[in-house]
């Protein structure tokens, strides 16, 4: 897929609210997340803002946000499952700077 075609299904299950389940690239166990956009950071990265809820992370870490970066996705699924949006999202964090969408 390329990153366009990326991009068009993480905003297509964002305006759905529906989850999906990615696989990046180098790790062996896919991830289920609530994509909640795609931006720029202050660090000029492209990444994927979401709610990881199950999936490869770090050893002893737990569901949370995570920016992933997104030529670093390799495989994207819809899947049947919704989400809610959670209230602590901030899309003005100063760790985002350009958004292209956003919940």
């Amino acid at each position: 897929m390329t990153l366009e075609e990326i991009t068009q299904t993480l905003w297509q299950a964002s305006e759905n609210k529906k989850a999906c389940r990615i696989q990046l690239e180098g790790e062996f166990l896919p991830r289920t997340i609530y994509p909640y956009g795609v931006c720029t950071t202050s660090k000029n990265q492209i990444v994927l803002v979401c709610w990881q809820a199950m999936g490869f992370t770090k050893a002893g870490a737990k569901e949370g946000y995570r920016n992933l970066q997104l030529d670093k996705i390799s495989e994207i699924e819809i899947l049947s499952a919704h989400f809610q949006k959670r209230d602590d999202f901030n899309p003005a964090d100063v760790q985002y700077k350009d958004w292209v969408y956003h919940i």
